[in-house]
């Protein structure tokens, strides 16, 4: 599940070169260093683009396992559940039982081992009574991992977008010459980001 970036960098490179070329053969310097910093700038956003990729498929993975690992516990849990439940059924029973040897004189032994089984199955029932509760509350602090690995997904990918919006922006500069635009294309950078440093920490 890893995002792909497709920066289209090399492209751009052989743009900026090229204006700087002409830039230098038509005597402006300043405007040959304007080139130097969109191409720096741009570099960067592609290196920053390349880690949150990483980093929203490395999300993406692992939000994945979460929720895989919850669904196999809840179906864990459902099954002690249904234990539980049987277990109640037989308990019931062997009370119906001993009721009902009580009241037509059945003997000791068979009220006493009706009693006994009556024990062991409240005992059954209490372990899987803990057991499947525990399962619930493990169940659902996995969903709640999975959920806040599908935030940190969903903002690194965000991230990603607009590291590319960014990086299209300097490509347009570098091929029209207009600093306007690169001026745009570092306001995307930054806010790219701003919005990988939040893919990470979740502060907002």
């Amino acid at each position: 599940m890893n995002e792909e970036v497709d920066t289209g960098t090399e492209r751009l490179k052989e743009q900026i070169e090229e204006h700087r070329k002409n830039a230098h053969d038509s005597g402006e310097p300043h405007h040959a260093r304007w080139l130097d910093y969109l191409a720096g700038s741009t570099v960067l956003f592609a290196i920053l683009a390349s880690i949150a990729s990483l980093l929203a498929g490395n999300y993406a993975n692992e939000a994945l396992y979460k929720a895989n690992q919850a669904v196999l516990l809840q179906a864990k849990a459902v099954d002690t559940w249904s234990e539980f439940q049987a277990d109640s059924i037989k308990k019931s029973q062997q009370q119906t039982l001993a009721i009902i040897l009580a009241h037509v004189g059945g003997k000791p032994a068979e009220i006493a081992a009706a009693n006994a089984q009556i024990a062991r199955r409240q005992k059954q029932q209490d372990a899987l009574f803990t057991q499947a509760r525990a399962r619930d509350a493990e169940t659902a602090a996995l969903n709640a991992e999975s959920e806040v690995q599908l935030h940190h997904h969903h903002r690194a990918a965000i991230a990603v977008t607009i590291f590319q919006i960014a990086i299209g922006l300097a490509a347009i500069a570098a091929l029209l010459g207009r600093r306007p635009i690169w001026i745009a294309s570092l306001a995307a950078g930054l806010l790219a980001t701003l919005a990988l440093i939040d893919g990470v920490t979740l502060t907002v």
